[in-house]
């Protein structure tokens, strides 16, 4: 079986690992496919992660503008849409399926360019609500340009047949983050501070702040709020930079500004890779953001989530995600609160350990 996989951000493609590996220790051939934020310079070439992971890329598709307002946007996905129907035009006869992720704007523009050529497209994380996202309409998207359904939740897999009708394709196989978590040799606290000079033997907040994409002209104020409380917080925030979104160069710019001007309380990076994020992860006093990874993984290291605003609104969570307004006095009072009490999560909701293996099994069920 040729297997296709389509990837177009480091989130993604931390998500993807389990599968990926999987798929390149069985018999089966993969291909995959790299657009999006992994080509652009300016969100660190993150295509590198990919190769650094022993993973050969069959095409690359530049697709993404410098320019994130909503005409950016649009431009980044009809460069996608186009890039990758010329893909598609080469490979469409060699594929069985191709896989698709989540609900970015890219990842909507390249399944759509699939359809035409007539590949069966299976589709990962649909079903979810993220009702302050635009997100949220690409991923419901994808799920009907989608053949087969693999997703993280009984309660997606619900919203599934609602929206298609069709129970006989859709699988609830868990979410392959948190087997990649579960499975992931991390980097000890010298091996980290080496890489990258943060020390992450102390008390410190894992954050990401991603732009609300249905409140255009609010992210100043929400950033606002957010750095407003980093000053009274007398942590140390290590901080993974936002995605390429609409508005995503004011939060981006806000950061690197506070950083410059109080390097002791906030450290930024283009991104960590995927054992760093975990380490980080692993070893944080309390995440605090709006990012998924902090309602799907977190829990199986039994981490508090501060979840910031609207983004992640509608998504499952489990009970170590406390939903909090951008407001600077109620971020302090959680922080306050929650650094001193201990997480109980008897079990992460979003699966056992074992999606990548389901995933296979059932492909190969349905293929041969």
């Amino acid at each position: 079986m040729k297997i296709g996989v389509i990837t177009t951000s480091r989130a993604d493609f931390g998500i993807y690992l389990p599968l990926l590996n999987k798929i390149k220790e069985s018999e089966h051939h993969l291909m995959l496919f790299a657009g999006g934020m992994h080509t652009a310079s300016h969100f660190g070439n993150s295509h590198q992660l990919i190769e650094e992971a022993g993973f050969i890329i069959g095409e690359m598709v530049d697709g993404i503008s410098t320019d994130d307002s909503p005409f950016g946007l649009c431009e980044s996905m009809a460069l996608t849409l186009a890039g990758f129907s010329a893909v598609w035009k080469k490979y469409a006869d060699e594929l069985d399926v191709v896989f698709v992720l989540g609900d970015r704007f890219e990842m909507y523009a390249a399944a759509s360019s699939i359809i035409p050529y007539n590949i069966i497209i299976a589709h990962l994380h649909g079903g979810e609500t993220t009702l302050g996202a635009i997100d949220n309409k690409f991923r419901n998207a994808i799920s009907m340009l989608s053949d087969y359904h693999f997703v993280s939740h009984e309660k997606h897999a619900e919203k599934l047949v609602q929206m298609t009708g069709d129970s006989a394709r859709i699988f609830n196989v868990g979410a392959l983050g948190v087997e990649n978590l579960l499975g992931q040799s991390l980097m000890s606290t010298d091996a980290f501070f080496e890489k990258f000079k943060f020390d992450i033997s102390k008390d410190y907040i894992l954050t990401t702040i991603h732009p609300e994409t249905v409140s255009a002209g609010k992210n100043v104020h929400f950033i606002d709020e957010y750095i407003a409380a980093v000053k009274e917080i007398d942590i140390p925030v290590l901080c993974t930079l936002p995605n390429a979104d609409t508005e995503g160069s004011v939060l981006r710019a806000a950061l690197l500004d506070f950083e410059k001007q109080f390097p002791q309380k906030l450290k930024c990076f283009e991104n960590l890779g995927i054992v760093g994020y975990f380490t980080a992860m692993k070893n944080c006093l309390i995440m605090l953001g709006n990012t998924s990874s902090g309602i799907i993984e977190a829990a199986s290291y039994q981490k508090w989530v501060i979840d910031l605003g609207d983004r992640q609104k509608g998504r499952f969570a489990p009970s170590n995600v406390v939903h909090v307004p951008f407001d600077r006095k109620e971020i302090v009072r959680n922080v306050q609160s929650l650094r001193t009490t201990d997480v109980n999560v008897s079990q992460n909701p979003y699966g056992k350990g074992n999606t990548a293996e389901q995933i296979l099994g059932i492909l190969e069920t349905v293929f041969i």
